[in-house]
């Protein structure tokens, strides 16, 4: 028998159970609504979410937090204090990158410290072009925190008059240049470049079409970045458990077949099994496109209607496994770059499989690592296999089509490119073993080795 339907009055169905949706529903719940969170998984959290492997549990999506005031606005709209849920443990490095020349550089959370690296690393006049850019960062980020990533409805407009107010935000933000323009014009070193033009990426985007201002990134990674003990997942139960204290209700395996509307406005929701849930609000935590295509009804297909037309932004592969680590020594977060700055996002836009690739590699607080280009057989270090999350960016064409709320399409993807990767490595080793050179510099090896 259907259940029937509950009263409308005051209350809201939220659609998605990840950071997004989880935050909404805190927030209607504080003040003072009768919420119902539905999810179509099993957990909650959405992109932050957690594989076992043979050396625990290792995340297989966000690894680090940032801006954590945010999620301490949240807990204390709740009454509740973000440290009394989650452990969090601060990081004095907050990436180590790696090129294929062998140079490395270590970003700290203490401005000094990173003078100093960056010195260490190109040279003082490259240090002075690192405070500069600090500077600039800073100085953006304080002038758009409020009106706009602050904002619960940011308008063109009113960030246009919030400019002009301030023309001095004008030279700092290059209006009319792209992130990796004026990243050349802030830079000599091609190299730091190339570091801070990896920004671009956070949001899908390419430095080369990604507007100059999304710079101000950085100062969010300056001011600090953590980690969750335990891992990520463990901030999205704790929002979970905030919500259900306000008396939200969270229904997981949960999928949503439709919006029903009347007059212009949302009335409820029906469920895939054809449960009707009454609701004065919906609020939907997915893609936009998926209302604007119909797949949660004919009756949202006029809202978001660009993101029919607009281009899918870039994503990612991740590989999450357990592995004995080699190579050389990781931080928590590490970055891998290709040769050649540009070359993957100028594939990408061509529609092709990036040939060199950076990546990100987290090495968990118990063994996390990233994919390296060279590795090497290190005694010193325990030789037991430690969780590892690898992130590789590619173009939205390349990872299936993601549109349906349960695709499990960007599992099979990882899982897939996985089993070539070794294969394409067991190619190439059987291929070297019957290489008559590589056999020729084998023999003098073990010459001069017996010689010795």
């Amino acid at each position: 028998m259907q259940p029937p339907a509950l009263s409308a009055s005051n209350s809201a169905a939220v659609i998605g159970g990840g950071v997004g949706g989880l935050a909404c529903a805190i927030r209607l719940a504080a003040a003072g609504m009768k919420v119902n969170l539905f999810e179509s998984h099993g957990h909650l959290g959405g992109k932050i979410r957690t594989i076992d492997s043979a050396a625990g549990p290792v995340d297989a999506g966000p690894t680090v937090l940032t801006m954590r005031h945010v999620f301490d606005d949240l807990f204390a709209a709740a009454g509740q204090r973000l440290e009394d849920h989650v452990t969090l443990v601060p990081q004095p490095t907050l990436a180590r990158h790696f090129w294929a020349d062998g140079s490395t550089l270590d970003l700290h959370a203490d401005k000094d410290a990173n003078i100093a690296a960056v010195t260490d690393f190109a040279g003082a006049k490259a240090a002075q072009q690192f405070q500069a850019f600090c500077d600039r960062c800073a100085k953006l980020f304080d002038a758009f925190d409020a009106p706009m990533m602050q904002s619960a409805s940011p308008s063109l407009m009113e960030l246009s008059r919030h400019v002009m107010a301030r023309p001095s935000l004008i030279p700092a933000m290059a209006p009319l240049s792209s992130l990796a323009g004026m990243l050349k014009r802030q830079f000599d070193d091609p190299r730091l470049q190339q570091l801070f033009g990896r920004y671009a990426t956070y949001v899908g985007g390419s430095p080369l079409q990604s507007p100059a201002l999304l710079a101000l990134i950085w100062q969010a990674e300056a001011a600090g970045v953590w980690v969750v003990e335990g891992g990520m997942h463990k901030l999205a139960e704790a929002m979970g458990h905030v919500a259900q204290d306000l008396g939200v209700e969270i229904h997981l395996d949960t999928p949503v077949a439709r919006i029903e509307h009347q007059g212009g406005r949302a009335t409820g929701i029906v469920l895939e099994d054809g449960t009707r849930q009454a609701a004065d609000k919906v609020v939907f935590n997915g893609d936009p496109r998926a209302l604007a295509t119909g797949l949660l009804g004919q009756g949202t297909a006029h809202l978001a209607p660009k993101s029919v037309a607009m281009s899918r932004s870039l994503s990612a592969r991740v590989h999450s496994f357990a592995a004995t680590p080699s190579g050389p020594d990781l931080a928590h977060h590490n970055v891998l770059f290709a040769d050649e700055p540009n070359s993957e996002f100028k594939d990408i836009k061509a529609g092709k499989a990036p040939s060199r690739r950076q990546g990100r590699v987290q090495r968990r607080p118990k063994g996390l690592g990233n994919r390296v280009a060279r590795t090497r057989h290190c005694p010193s270090r325990p030789q037991k296999p430690h969780s590892r999350s690898v992130l590789v960016g590619t173009g939205p064409q390349l990872c299936g089509n993601a549109y349906g709320p349960r695709s499990v399409a960007p599992q099979c993807v990882v899982r897939g490119c996985a089993q070539q990767r070794i294969q394409r490595y067991q190619s190439r080793q059987n291929a070297k073993r019957r290489d008559p050179l590589h056999l020729r510099r084998r023999q003098r090896h073990r010459c001069a080795t017996a010689r010795a």
